[in-house]
């Protein structure tokens, strides 16, 4: 059984008998034939269509076929030429490999010999084909590109990793940085920690390191990079991707601040609102409670004074008394809802407590609270704003959990405490912890973030969701004294 040959051939001989039988057999090897006898109309095909390999006779009254494969290499040039003739000398052997000839057969032709001709010239077509490809990929790619030797030198590099680093071309990039480490790296400890990468693993992604342009700027630039080892096992050489980030790196460091700022605008404002609660909750007991608490006395002054007979009066006094107690009673629980003196007076722990209590008064759901230890000291900045965080969370439970039990634990280890707050509730979802519209979640990771510390919310559906809290001791610390509530 014939093995088929794939390709497109387009063969030219003056001599019909001689071209007939040809494209007869390479068709039956499988090869796409098309056979001219002219010259003049084979170039005018070659314009029209592409074929793989030219089959010219040398010989022909109109046009010789060292001439006609010139002028066919002028059409295409990756075109794969044989020159095949009766009449040939070594001189017109020679000047058919000056023009560009694959090969040079002589007639009677041996046809098993010219298959094997046709396939490694479809082979190095093919070849051609690929390089070209891959030349076009290289030159006109977006990214960078290079090829470096294990010394540092550079081996080749495409037009946009000149362009990338200030150079005009290629070559003048190869030519002028000769050594990377010395004259491009900004930092060359970055430079030697990936080649340590490279040769540790032999692939780096997204390297991010800052380089010198040829003018002297600094730009960010980001590399994926793979060694390559020849059969020995010997290095032979680094390749690479290099993308400009400068420009992304200069969002980031923008965000970055635009972020702190926002963070610390935020860390101002809790600042203030806890100043300004601490002063309305101290007004309101002092000052209306003392007012309450006058107005009372005053009342039991009155009452005495009212004659036995003057039951009306004697009712109306006890209403009066009654609607101040009230009164007394709201301005206690406001004022605690803006501040517990519990939190300053007991700490921390004691103040959990009596919140949990009122929770569970008004809300009915039950709440069972750990202590470890049970009296847990904190700085009044660190309290608080644990203290704000177990708020916000009992208030999404009331909101949006559904659940009938809340478990609170708070334990403190050598260096951090944590909170963990879990219902037995329907749980949250992964689109409510993203969305932009949960600020209570967002008030909490902004609390942390302050405190320096970590939180980590999860939700499983139908069985609640659990809230856990760390925070440094020294570090939340140190960044309440400089910066929470000053």
């Amino acid at each position: 059984m014939i093995e088929l040959e794939s390709g497109r051939l387009i063969i030219i001989d003056d001599d019909i008998e001689s071209l007939t039988p040809m494209c007869d057999l390479l068709s039956r090897y499988g090869y796409l034939v098309a056979g001219y006898t002219s010259g003049k109309d084979a170039l005018m095909e070659l314009k029209e269509q592409t074929f793989d390999l030219l089959l010219t006779d040398l010989v022909m009254p109109e046009m010789d076929g060292i001439s006609l494969l010139q002028d066919a290499l002028t059409i295409d040039p990756s075109l794969i030429g044989i020159i095949i003739t009766g009449m040939g000398t070594i001189q017109s052997a020679v000047d058919a490999m000056k023009v560009g000839a694959f090969d040079y057969m002589l007639k009677p032709l041996n046809y098993e010999m010219l298959r094997q001709i046709l396939s490694r010239a479809i082979s190095v077509r093919r070849l051609r084909e690929a390089e070209k490809k891959y030349r076009s990929i290289f030159e006109n790619a977006i990214g960078g590109i290079y090829q470096i030797a294990p010394n540092g030198r550079y081996i080749t590099a495409n037009l946009a990793l000149s362009r990338i680093l200030g150079y005009d071309s290629p070559e003048d990039l190869i030519m002028n940085l000769t050594d990377i480490e010395r004259q491009l790296h900004v930092e060359p400890h970055r430079h030697r920690e990936f080649i340590r990468h490279m040769r540790m693993n032999r692939v780096v992604q997204g390297f991010e390191s800052q380089v010198y342009r040829k003018d002297g700027g600094k730009i960010w630039i980001s590399e994926n990079a793979i060694a390559v080892y020849g059969t020995n096992g010997k290095l032979l050489y680094y390749e690479g991707i290099v993308e400009d980030i400068t420009e992304r790196k200069k969002a980031e460091e923008e965000l970055r601040r635009s972020r702190e700022q926002l963070r610390n605008l935020s860390a101002h404002l809790q600042s203030a609102r806890e100043k300004e609660r601490m002063y309305m909750a101290r007004e309101i007991h002092d000052e209306l409670g003392q007012m309450l608490t006058a107005l009372k006395m005053d009342l039991c002054w009155l009452n005495a004074k009212i004659p036995g007979d003057q039951k009306t009066l004697f009712t109306k006094t006890k209403s009066m008394s009654d609607l101040i107690d009230t009164a007394v009673k709201t301005v206690q629980r406001i004022s605690a809802e803006l501040r517990p003196g519990l939190l300053d007076d007991l700490g921390l722990a004691a103040a959990i407590e009596w919140q949990l209590g009122e929770f569970q008064k008004r809300t009915g759901i039950k709440c069972e609270l750990t202590l470890d230890p049970d009296d847990i000291i904190l700085s009044q900045d660190a309290s608080t704003a644990i203290y704000r965080i177990l708020q916000e969370a009992l208030t999404n439970i009331v909101r949006h959990a559904h659940a009938t039990l809340v478990r609170v634990c708070l334990r403190e280890a050598a260096d951090t405490i944590e909170l963990e707050v879990a219902d037995n509730g329907k749980g949250i979802i992964d689109e409510q912890l993203s969305s932009p519209q949960s600020f209570g979640l967002t008030g909490i990771r902004e609390r942390v973030h302050l405190l320096q510390g970590s939180v980590r919310i999860v939700g499983i559906n139908g069985n609640g969701t659990k809230i856990n809290v760390n925070i440094p001791l020294n570090k939340g610390a140190e960044k309440n004294d400089k910066d929470l509530y000053c």
